[in-house]
């Protein structure tokens, strides 16, 4: 999983300066969605013999969570960005359901 938490490695990133900044809110919803599937994947043991068992390690779990708050995040970013749930379920992979709730959530706090 690749989160940034340093300033050097922001500053690694690409020059994002002269894109366009619905490429930038893409790239971050992205990048975001990554993350998010990287931390449930290493909470997922696929070597189960029936099916995939999930992982009891706290700090595994505390990652899903976090790269979930972010995703949930980006999503909002993406929204006041002007994307719609459409393009931001193709971007994240989400199913729409979870993007639609997490999109009525983020509204109902915009609004508030």
């Amino acid at each position: 999983m690749r989160v940034v938490t340093k300033q050097e490695d922001v500053e690694r990133e690409p020059d994002v300066a002269g894109a366009p900044v619905a490429s930038v809110v893409e790239r971050g919803l992205f990048n975001s969605a990554l993350d998010f599937y990287g931390a449930a994947g290493a909470v997922i043991d696929y070597r189960g013999t029936d099916h995939p068992q999930l992982r009891w390690s706290l700090e595994g779990l505390q990652g899903v969570r976090e790269a979930m708050d972010a995703l949930e995040r980006r999503i909002g970013i993406a929204l006041r960005a002007g994307f719609s749930t459409d393009r931001i379920v193709r971007v994240t992979r989400l199913e729409p359901d979870v993007v639609a709730q997490i999109v009525e959530r983020q509204r109902a706090g915009i609004q508030d």
